[in-house]
Parts: C-alpha cells; sequence; structure tokens
C-alpha cells in the first residue's frame, strides 16, 4: 500500500501493478524480448502475493511478512501463462537482491533460483523493461516528484500527473491513463475512492 506524500490517499497495490501494466502495454511489441501479451499479462501481475485491498504499507512492514508471506505467495500463484509467472518471477527475485542475510528472503531467492535456473538474455532484458514499468507506477503512487533510469530509458515525474521519458520506447505518441486510490481515512473498511490520471509524454 502506498501513502502519497501530498495528501490523504493511499493507492493499493493492486492499483499500482495495473498501472505498471497499462504502460506495458503501450511498448512497442517488437521491443519487447518476450511473447509480448504474456510479458504485459506478467507487468500487471508482478506484485499479486499483495492481493486487491492490502494493507501493507510500503518500509513499514516486516520481512517475515514481506518477504515469507507476501512475495512468497506471489511467487507461488499460477496464472495459467509460464511467461507471466517468469516475468513475475524474475520481478521478485531482483527485488531480493543478492545481499541477502534475513532467513525469509534468503529462503525465497534460493526457492526462485532453483526453480528458474539459467535465465535467458531476452527474459532479462524484459525484466529491464519491467523494472521501468514498475518504477514509474512507484513514484506515480507517492505522489511526490521523482526520477530513475532502467532499460536505458529514463524517467522524471513532476509529483502530480506528468511523467516524461527519454528516449521515447511506445508505440503511441501519449500515454493516458486512470489509477484509482482511496481516501486513507478509514482505508480498508472504508473505501471512499480516488481517481488520479496520469500522462506519459515524451
Amino acid at each position: 500500500m502506498f501513502r502519497s506524500k501530498r495528501r490523504d490517499v493511499v493507492y493499493p497495490q493492486a492499483e499500482h501493478a495495473r498501472m505498471a501494466g497499462a504502460i506495458a502495454a503501450a511498448f512497442r511489441p517488437e521491443d519487447v524480448p518476450l511473447p509480448f501479451e504474456s510479458w504485459v499479462r506478467g507487468v500487471t501481475l508482478h506484485d499479486r502475493g499483495y492481493g486487491e485491498l492490502d494493507h501493507d504499507p510500503i518500509g513499514e512492514t516486516s520481512q517475515e511478512r514481506w518477504a515469507g508471506e507476501i512475495e512468497t505467495g506471489g511467487f507461488r500463484a499460477e496464472s495459467g501463462d509460464a511467461v507471466a509467472d517468469l516475468v513475475v518471477a524474475l520481478h521478485i527475485r531482483r527485488l531480493i537482491g543478492d545481499d541477502v542475510e534475513h532467513p525469509a528472503r534468503a529462503a525465497l531467492a534460493r526457492e526462485i533460483d532453483e526453480r528458474l535456473g539459467d535465465i535467458a538474455p531476452e527474459a532479462r532484458a524484459a525484466d529491464r523493461l519491467t523494472e521501468l514499468c514498475d518504477s514509474i507506477a512507484f513514484a506515480f503512487c507517492f505522489e511526490q516528484a521523482d526520477g530513475g533510469t532502467a532499460a536505458g530509458i529514463t524517467f522524471a515525474y513532476d509529483g502530480a500527473a506528468r511523467i516524461t521519458l527519454d528516449p521515447w520506447p511506445f508505440a503511441v505518441p501519449q500515454v493516458r491513463g486512470v489509477v484509482q486510490g482511496f481516501a486513507a481515512d478509514g482505508y480498508p473498511a472504508r473505501l471512499e475512492p480516488v481517481v488520479s490520471l496520469f500522462e506519459l509524454c515524451a
């Protein structure tokens, strides 16, 4: 769950993930080195371990809960699309990292490595694109100016709605969409929707 840095609004991880999926769907299919629809599906499911209305604030969740329950559950879930599940697994493995000391993180890293084995260069390249989609949606849901670089593409977010990318990686000249958050007061027992617009441009 993301808490906005500028207003009393929260965004569930599921909405963040759907935004990432919408961004992925705008890519030129020929630039994605995995089957395109499966990759988009995987990006959309990348945080599936959280469920629909999570109450696990980013930065405040224990390692036992995050790695041992949420991410382990996300990795073990099956969508019926092996490529999409690979995209999810690669994303989770990247988050876990290699400097693993906490037992829950170490156990999940081993489990993922054992299942995936050698990873093809095409899958690793696609994961860098997944990282870009995730990073943009991650920044947006905090509603605070931010930026970064992934897959050789730099993005800058103004903290409101506008996100610029360089170089432009999409098949369309502009990407617009909506993300549904909720008023923080009472969430998740009381759901007061807050709809936010985003715009990606060159």
